[in-house]
C-alpha cells in the first residue's frame, strides 16, 4: 500500500471514529435532554396555574414557544438544541411567574392602601 492509500485509510478511519463518537455523545444527551423538557413543562404549568398567561401573556408567550422548540429538537434528534431551549424556556416561565406574582402582590398592596385611606377618613368623621 503507498503512502497516499494509507493516509487516505487514515483519514476515512479518523472520520469513522468521530462520527461514532459523535453519535455516542449524542446519545448520551438524551436523558439529560428528557429532563431538562420535563423540568421546563413543570415551569411553564406553574406560571400557567399563577396567572401569567393572562397578568404577562408576552412573556408567558416567549416560554411557551421556546418550549415547543425544545420538544420540535427533541423530537429530530437535536439533544443539545433540546437542553438549551428547554433550559430558556425554564427560565422565561419562572420569569413569567414572578411577574405574575408581583403584579398581584402590587394590586393586593394598592387595594390595602385604599383600604386604609377609606379608614382614616371614616375615623376623621368621627366626633372628637
Amino acid at each position: 500500500m503507498n503512502e497516499q492509500a494509507r493516509c487516505f485509510l487514515r483519514v476515512r478511519l479518523f472520520s469513522i471514529g468521530l462520527a461514532a463518537l459523535t453519535a455516542v455523545g449524542c446519545a448520551s444527551h438524551k436523558p439529560l435532554a428528557n429532563a431538562t423538557i420535563t423540568q421546563a413543562e413543570r415551569a411553564v404549568d406553574e406560571a400557567q396555574e399563577a396567572g401569567a398567561a393572562i397578568s404577562v401573556p408576552a412573556e408567558f408567550k416567549i416560554a411557551q414557544d421556546k418550549l415547543q422548540a425544545a420538544q420540535a429538537s427533541m423530537a429530530k434528534g437535536n439533544y443539545e438544541r433540546a437542553i438549551r431551549s428547554a433550559e430558556q424556556a425554564a427560565i422565561d416561565a419562572e420569569y413569567a411567574r414572578v411577574r405574575a406574582a408581583n403584579q398581584r402582590a402590587n394590586t393586593t398592596a394598592d387595594e390595602m392602601g385604599q383600604y386604609i385611606k377609606a379608614l382614616r377618613q371614616e375615623i376623621e368623621r368621627l366626633p372628637q
